[in-house]
């Protein structure tokens, strides 16, 4: 393999050892093997992107096959037993493996409306679950809820209301259009964020608020998109919405 492949440079190792089979280290590459995954090179950013997952003793395990351009050309990528690595001139190398690449994938990978990774698989220190952002937004992931992707100025106020760290949680749907004005919305655990051209995204939390707003049949009522954040009060809380407020205190809330 590594004569059909003279831009490895030269042999400086010999065969050694790796977690799960063998290597041969050349002057601008690896050269992995194991009797279940044949032989194959790792080189360049994608080589630097795998080492810095652990290698082969990473989540990654060994290369399933050498680098591949990409469908659309601009690109670069490697398998391996458990993920894969994805390169572009714009957005380096990144690894993307579990249950968001088979999200990714369903949606046609690199060549759907996520584009390429971003970034590599972020986990969460704070609370179960990772996040990895691509050219067209940004995933989240967790036990609970599976990846869903978070995108455009709901990803900028969810990001600003402190993300899944935040009373919202994890997203548990992708983003959704309305009829209503050509908006759209996503659903997460602790409440929504809503999105219009005219309004912008605002925050929902789940409570008496949202409750409220349900009863008239949310932006499809009488009070339209909410316009502003929810703000506490002294008595309370309040949001304004585009054909009124809501009002709480004691408790109760009271549509005005």
């Amino acid at each position: 393999m590594a004569e059909r492949q003279p831009g490895l440079g030269p042999c400086l190792t010999g065969e050694y050892d790796v977690r799960g089979g063998k290597a041969t280290d050349f002057r601008f590459g690896r050269v992995f093997w194991s009797q279940s995954t044949g032989a194959h090179s790792v080189l360049g950013a994608i080589g630097a992107a795998y080492q810095s997952e652990g290698g082969p003793d990473g989540v990654l395990g060994l290369p399933t096959s050498g680098e591949t351009t990409t469908p659309d050309g601009r690109g670069r990528f490697s398998t391996f037993q458990n993920g894969v690595i994805y390169w572009s001139p714009s957005t380096g190398a990144h690894a993307v493996r579990g249950g968001i690449r088979a999200m990714w994938q369903e949606r046609g990978a690199e060549r759907g409306d996520l584009g390429y990774p971003t970034t590599d698989e972020i986990t969460n220190p704070n609370k179960p679950g990772v996040v990895q952002g691509f050219q067209g937004g940004t995933v989240y992931w967790s036990e609970e809820t599976g990846p869903k992707v978070v995108e455009g100025d709901i990803l900028k106020a969810y990001r600003e209301a402190g993300a899944e760290n935040s009373e919202l949680g994890y997203p548990v749907t992708d983003e959704i259009a309305l009829d209503t004005r050509r908006g759209a919305f996503s659903r997460f655990q602790g409440g929504a964020i809503y999105w219009s051209p005219r309004t912008g995204a605002h925050v929902v939390p789940r409570g008496p608020v949202f409750d409220a707003w349900g009863t008239v049949d949310y932006e499809r009522g009488r009070l339209g998109y909410p316009t502003g954040p929810l703000r506490n009060t002294a008595g309370g809380q309040v949001m304004e919405f585009e054909g009124g407020r809501i009002t709480v205190s004691g408790g109760r809330a009271e549509i005005s």
